[in-house]
């Protein structure tokens, strides 16, 4: 399928071996000199290193407080850089950068530094406190050693969002003041070619007019060596490239088309993406070495480069094969159409069916026993597991340190005895899967169409990072032997700690030797079809990340790029890294979360999954399937005081800029009954959605009912948002608005009854009738200011 055509505005690119864009460039123009050579030259070798250099500019250049500093990805300054000169070389070119409505979009693969840094820090404690049991003054041991790991892996209170992919792009957003969309995506090699399917359907579908496609692959931690190929191959790399609609700017702007082939169950081809010209082909993984999640990206930008130094092509880049990753890009000059910046008004955007919902969330399996909980009075949390959560090594009441969390219930799932915990969300996320496919099982599998997985979740799951622990073994034991040394510890009791620790470590190996292709999210999505041909793609925008996936799936259905998605969200935070991570920058309740209440102090979280099974309601009515519900329009911004402080401004603009898809068909916020919160129950956060919904909904709030479902099931983190979808889905079939649980009493400052906004302190008839449409709103808020506001209809 061909997609709209866009331009390269801008290009910044950096690679472990070539430095800059002249780097690049004088490798491509030898190895183009090389190609018409008869025979052809083997290419020179790359230099043996692997590494991006460390960058020598300061992060306070980009507004980045000390406090963050230490819990830093070190590929962020990397990407700021990259960003900067992609934006600046748009502006040389005379093109103006729409800030409002710029997005940026983050590809990245199998892990960055910090989460394994940070994983590594608490499974040295776990192994510690189990083997050294026995030594004398274990405590006092112990207490030592953890003070020596926050040293060598200098530990932050900020490490959790510090470890968090969407991260590194909002702080790019944020300082270079873009409000679009900000998202991480990882498809693993074909992470590139989706975030430029994305960002096309963005560029066609609006409100986007620019999206900086942000690339970084890394080599932290084991996992080059789990995808089967050489690691010394791997050669970390980034970019930035912007793109643009179409428009009438300079002449050495590149205008690309990307062509995708329909997914087939064919074998893929593996030999990576080539840059065909004159006849010739010149194959990436060559010049640059292996990239992984960023080939994709690489050859696009060499193509580019390549375009400009045929003196305008054209030029073709591709990746064959009959399977699901065959594409071809076609670079020329810009074509600039004569209607340009004179579109006419929007049409009304399809409305995408929801036919299945699938549902694991806390103790509950199954969307009947979800609507069960939400209908029954209470909550879902539960006392943690002693030994999963390895409460003796780590809970604190007062969490005196970074290596303590000070909450003692959660809304965990019970785990069957043969799922270990890394296999958590594989088993919840298998569990809703298969209940959503419940609703086309009768179909044949070629009636569905193109089909595509959107998996909303954590980029870096539990097995990943456990792996990616693993690898710093060898760290930890040499940084064991300098403790020692500054102790002056003997030989002999040396050695049995070292030992000890070592033997530790060997026996949760095991459990993190899975399938690489498991330890991503885009594999466990890709888990959930089987060998179905399909396009898998993973999501990450911070608590916001289901709307995202969301988003993206109506995105591609009305790009008629698939017919069918299968809409993921799966997260277990309740694990002791994550309790540990969150305490450390006090964002968990002391008590239980109390969603706007009168001494909100944080969230619980809760482990879960959800999925839903999308489909375009024009092709789920000729293929005779009932639908559920129906999604309207989807609202972005991002905007935020600080990476983790909300803003009402972004909050706002996120709800109207959903209505404003809808104002053709006359849909505003007084067609509205319902809205589920976000309600994380912070001091601020509650606040600032109160605020908003005030602000949007103002005159139109009388007797409009708030959902408030994490005060009951926890906070899921990238499984919320559907979580609040799913129990929306169900509180219009059952034609009721369940009551919510609220731990404490509602704060008086919100002003909840003076606004006319309904707590829902007991049940309320949600009836179908003659009268309006039943329609409902969901809103998903995220680190980083990423804000997100759906509107959904009945069936």
């Amino acid at each position: 399928m061909t997609r709209p055509a866009a331009h390269l505005l801008g290009l910044g690119l950096r690679h472990a071996n070539l430095p800059s864009v002249e780097d690049w460039q004088a490798r491509l123009h030898w190895a183009m000199a090389e190609a018409k050579a008869e025979p052809r030259a083997p290419l020179t070798p790359l230099p043996p290193e692997q590494r991006l250099p460390e960058s020598s500019r300061d992060l306070g250049r980009y507004g980045i407080p000390p406090i963050y500093r230490a819990s830093i990805q070190r590929i962020q300054i990397h990407l700021l850089e990259l960003a900067e000169q992609a934006l600046a070389q748009a502006e040389q070119a005379g093109v103006a950068l729409d800030r409002e409505h710029c997005d940026v979009i983050l590809v990245t693969a199998l892990g960055l530094n910090r989460s394994h840094e940070n994983e590594a820090r608490a499974a040295a404690m776990r192994w510690a406190a189990r083997a050294w049991s026995n030594e004398a003054e274990a405590p006092a041991l112990l207490a030592l050693w953890r003070q020596h790991l926050e040293q060598v892996f200098l530990a932050s209170s900020h490490d959790k969002v510090g470890e968090m992919a969407s991260a590194l792009a909002a702080r790019v957003a944020a300082h270079f003041r873009l409000r679009g969309r900000v998202l991480a995506l990882e498809s693993q090699e074909q992470g590139g070619v989706e975030a430029l399917s994305v960002a096309l359907n963005c560029l066609s579908q609006g409100p986007s007019r620019q999206v900086l496609i942000l690339g970084a692959q890394t080599v932290d931690g084991p996992l080059p060596a789990l995808t089967g190929r050489d690691p010394s191959d791997w050669r970390e790399s980034a970019c930035a490239l912007l793109l643009g609609a179409p428009v009438a700017a300079h002449a050495s702007l590149p205008a690309l088309t990307l062509h995708r082939t329909a997914p087939s169950s064919e074998p893929s081809d593996h030999s990576g993406p080539q840059i065909l010209m004159d006849g010739r082909s010149l194959p990436v993984r060559e010049l640059l070495g292996y990239g992984h999640a960023m080939q994709d990206l690489q050859a696009l930008a060499l193509g580019c480069l390549a375009l400009d130094q045929t003196q305008g092509g054209p030029l073709t880049v591709q990746q064959g094969g009959a399977g699901p990753t065959g594409w071809r890009i076609d670079l020329a000059p810009p074509r600039v159409p004569a209607d340009v910046g004179s579109a006419g008004p929007a049409k009304p955007a399809i409305p995408i069916a929801v036919l299945g919902c699938g549902s694991a969330y806390g103790d509950t399996r199954g969307v009947d026993q979800f609507w069960k909980a939400l209908c029954e009075p209470g909550h879902r949390f539960r006392s943690l597991d002693p030994q999963r959560h390895h409460c003796d090594t780590f809970f604190d009441p007062q969490a005196r340190h970074s290596l303590a969390y000070y909450i003692d219930r959660a809304s965990h799932a019970p785990l069957p005895e043969d799922v270990a915990g890394h296999a958590a969300s594989l088993y919840l996320a298998r569990t809703a899967a298969e209940e959503a496919w419940g609703t086309v099982l009768s179909l044949a599998p070629e009636r569905l169409g193109r089909l595509m997985v959107v998996c909303a979740s954590n980029l870096s799951l539990p097995a990943a990072r456990g792996s990616g622990a693993q690898a710093l073994v060898p760290k930890l034991l040499d940084s064991l032997q300098c403790l020692a040394q500054q102790e002056a510890w003997p030989a002999e009791r040396t050695q049995a700690l070292s030992q000890g620790l070592r033997l530790q470590a060997l026996g949760e190996r095991s459990d993190c030797a899975a399938d690489a292709s498991l330890m991503t999210a885009s594999g466990l999505g890709r888990a959930m079809v089987g060998d179905m041909p399909a396009r898998v793609l993973a999501v990450e925008a911070a608590c916001a990340s289901s709307m995202a996936a969301l988003e993206l799936a109506c995105l591609a259905l009305r790009a008629e790029e698939v017919d069918c998605v299968l809409v993921l969200g799966v997260e277990t935070p309740v694990n002791s890294s994550d309790l540990l991570l969150c305490s450390a920058q006090r964002m968990l309740a002391p008590e239980l979360m109390a969603s706007f209440g009168s001494d909100a102090s944080g969230f619980t979280p809760g482990d879960g999954a959800g999925a839903v099974l999308l489909m375009r309601k024009p092709q789920a009515e000729s293929l005779g399937l009932p639908m559920r519900a129906q999604l309207l329009a989807v609202g972005v911004c991002t905007d935020s005081k600080s990476i983790i402080a909300p803003n009402q401004l972004g909050q706002t603009l996120a709800m109207r800029r959903a209505f404003k898809v809808l104002a053709a068909q006359n849909i505003g916020p007084a067609s509205l009954q319902y809205v589920e919160t976000h309600g994380t129950g912070t001091l601020i956060g509650d606040q600032v959605e109160t605020a908003s919904l005030a602000e949007v909904y103002a005159g139109a709030t009388q007797g409009l009912a708030l959902g408030a479902l994490k005060s009951k099931f926890g906070h899921c983190f990238a499984a919320a948002g559907m979580a609040s979808l799913i129990k929306t889905v169900l509180a219009l079939e059952h034609e009721l608005m369940p009551a919510n649980h609220f731990e404490r009493p509602l704060k008086p400052e919100l002003e909840w009854p003076r606004l006319g906004l309904d707590p829902l302190f007991t049940h309320r008839p949600w009836p179908r009738g003659n009268g309006p449409r039943r329609r409902a709103g969901i809103n998903a808020f995220g680190t980083g200011g990423i804000n997100y506001h759906l509107v959904l209809e009945e069936a």
